[in-house]
Parts: structure tokens; C-alpha cells; sequence
């Protein structure tokens, strides 16, 4: 396998993963941390696809100055938390009825993958596409 290919799939993975920590913090200055990271996989990848201007503005506009400010204004802001239930201090993510609808969704997806399969000719026969020439 060729070096760009795996560095394609460690930044990719890098950058699906940071993106997905994100949304799963509870500490808003992680998830400012983890979207640095995943902006600077997506800078990895854009070099990859031989932008370098892409990258750097990448890097400059959206990790440097952005990012910044959004940390700066996470810091600065240090909003004291609410005495809730505990039904409503519990993540979003961690309620039952969006793992249900996720799973749902996520069968449907599956679901509709296999039928695209099989109804394609070529690998519904068992035969790989084959070059042409």
C-alpha cells in the first residue's frame, strides 16, 4: 500500500473521530481543543489533494482565528451551571429515544445498501468491473 494512502486513511480517521468527540464533551473547552484537531486532519487531507493554499488557509482562518476566538470566548464566559433533574442533566446523546431512532435510521441505511448491491449487475454476479482496453 502507498504511503499516501495510509496517511489518507490515518487523517481521514483522525478527522471523523475528533469530529465526532466534539459533539459527545460535556466540557465545551475539550470540544474547542477536539475541532482544532479535526481542523488540522482536514488540512492534512486538503494537502493530500495537492491544495496547499486550501491548507494553509485552512490552518490560518479556521484553526488560528476562529478557533481562537471561539476558545477565548468559552474561557471568558465561565457560565456557571443550573441545579436540574437529572433527566435534563444527562447528554443529549445518552436519553434513550435518539439510540432508537439512530438505530432505526442505521438499519434503514444497511437496509437500503444491500438492495443498491444487489441490484447492481456486476457484483450481484459475482464478477468485478472489468478495465477497459
Amino acid at each position: 500500500m502507498q504511503v499516501e494512502a495510509v496517511l489518507f486513511w490515518v487523517l481521514a480517521a483522525g478527522a471523523v473521530i475528533a469530529s465526532l468527540l466534539v459533539i459527545g464533551q460535556r466540557n465545551p473547552m475539550y470540544s474547542v481543543m477536539l475541532l482544532i484537531v479535526s481542523f488540522a486532519a482536514l488540512s492534512g487531507l486538503y494537502i493530500l489533494l495537492d491544495a496547499p493554499f486550501v491548507a494553509a488557509i485552512q490552518i490560518i482562518i479556521y484553526a488560528g482565528a476562529i478557533m481562537v476566538l471561539f476558545l477565548f470566548v468559552v474561557m471568558l464566559l465561565n457560565v456557571p451551571r443550573e441545579d436540574a433533574s437529572e433527566w435534563d442533566r444527562a447528554h443529549p446523546l445518552y436519553r434513550p429515544w435518539p439510540l432508537r431512532i439512530g438505530a432505526v435510521l442505521a438499519l434503514a441505511l444497511v437496509a437500503e445498501l444491500a438492495w443498491a448491491l444487489m441490484r447492481t449487475p456486476g457484483i450481484r454476479d459475482g464478477v468485478g468491473l472489468q478495465a477497459a482496453g
